[in-house]
């Protein structure tokens, strides 16, 4: 063990005179001739007494070291921590008043949640627009695909609906009337202690640009996003929790995503069919007016020709007719085609299922109290103890 100048001092003066320890008046004789008071002398001798550096007969002794043939000798540790039993408790006692203070402190959140999963048509939502690839083909139109997939959790993650949220106004028991997360979030107001304000203020940038809208609403998305998590199982089913200050508003703001996103892929689901049923009826036409054609060039060949005597007339006489049964058939396909791109375009397909919408949370969610000041006792006697082995294992 490392001793400090003084203490190997009062070691040197116990080796040299050891009958201090049982006579007083000695003692004092020999504290003066090191220009030490007997008082002092006696306390120094009891400290090193209590820390095992000196044992009862006057003999000085170091600790035993906590490695003893490469293994840890759990004695010589014991009596290390009873030794510094106190800067223990003092360090493990910092440390729960700091978790003590946070848990206290720290803004509370309650959480709601929402449930919800694909339906079966939302993976299956492409399907009669396939159809039309190879028709498309037979026209010429090669940039024609499936419709878009939607995927859900990027719904929930989109800017777009965060935004919505953040500059949507809302009931909340903070303020008599309707207010948006910014002016909730009270972000448009400027703090005494901001460093970064003071420092966007030294800048050569446009401090009028910084205080605006979109600079609140930024931060505010920022802020919304450690609030709201995803979980998406295997099964398929996604679980939205939101957090909030208040239950209330924890449950309208997660119900609210959820409406958002039926309404999102009900909206493009439906501007899809719309296009197809659009472009079905252009094909349509045209394949109409090719029957029509293909047919008129018939008639006239036949008022030229009427009976094809040649083998060349009878052979221009089955392409035409070929020619009037090819186009019969792509017209009669999309006919039908088109009928079924009317009723889907008409019709709600259920393409999202709400398994649970959220209620206002009982109990709040974060800060975990017990949890926080049981873990930071643990962490300051860890650190305590810690800090005890690697200073006994620098002084070996």
């Amino acid at each position: 063990m490392k001793l400090s100048p003084h203490e190997q001092k009062i070691l040197d003066i116990l080796k040299s005179h050891p009958e201090i320890l049982d006579n007083s008046e000695k003692r004092t004789e020999i504290a003066e001739l090191y220009n030490l008071s007997e008082k002092t002398l006696r306390n120094r001798i009891a400290e090193l007494k209590k820390r095992g550096i000196i044992n009862l007969n006057g003999d000085s002794e170091k600790l035993q070291p906590i490695f003893q043939n490469g293994t840890l000798d759990l004695w010589a540790i014991a009596k290390v921590f009873s030794n510094n039993k106190w800067f223990i408790a003092k360090v493990t006692s910092i440390f729960t008043i700091v978790g003590i203070t946070y848990a206290l402190v720290a803004t509370v959140y309650f959480g709601s949640f929402i449930s919800l999963y694909p339906a079966g048509e939302l993976s299956q939502a492409g399907g009669m627009f396939g159809d039309f690839t190879g028709i498309a083909k037979t026209f010429g139109i090669n940039s024609l695909g499936n419709s878009p997939t939607y995927n859900i959790p990027d719904i929930i993650n989109s800017r777009r609906l965060k935004k919505d949220i953040v500059l949507q106004e809302w009931e909340t028991g903070l303020y008599s009337e309707k207010v948006n997360l910014i002016k909730y979030w009270e972000i448009d107001k400027s703090t005494f202690f901001n460093p970064r304000e003071w420092l966007l203020k030294l800048l050569p940038i446009n401090n009028a640009e910084s205080d605006s809208l979109e600079k609140f609403t930024h931060e505010a998305i920022l802020k919304l996003n450690d609030l709201i998590s995803i979980k998406e199982d295997i099964t398929g089913l996604i679980t939205v929790s939101v957090l909030m200050e208040e239950p209330q508003l924890a449950a309208d703001v997660a119900n609210y995503i959820s409406d958002f996103v039926k309404k999102f892929i009900s909206y493009e689901q439906h501007r899809e069919a719309k296009r197809n049923l659009e472009f079905v009826e252009k094909q349509t036409k045209k394949a109409k007016n090719n029957l029509t054609q293909s047919e008129q060039n018939w008639i006239e060949f036949k008022k030229e020709v009427p009976q094809s005597v040649t083998a060349e007339l009878r052979m221009q006489e089955q392409r035409l007719n070929s020619n009037i049964d090819e186009n019969k058939a792509v017209y009669i396909t999309l006919l039908q085609q088109l009928e079924i791109a009317k009723i889907d375009e008409a019709k709600e397909n259920l393409l999202v299922n709400i398994l649970d919408i959220a209620e206002p949370a009982v109990e709040k969610s974060k800060p975990m109290r017990t949890f926080i000041t049981l873990f930071m006792m643990f962490l300051g006697l860890c650190t305590s103890i810690g800090y005890l082995l690697l200073k006994e294992l620098r002084n070996i």
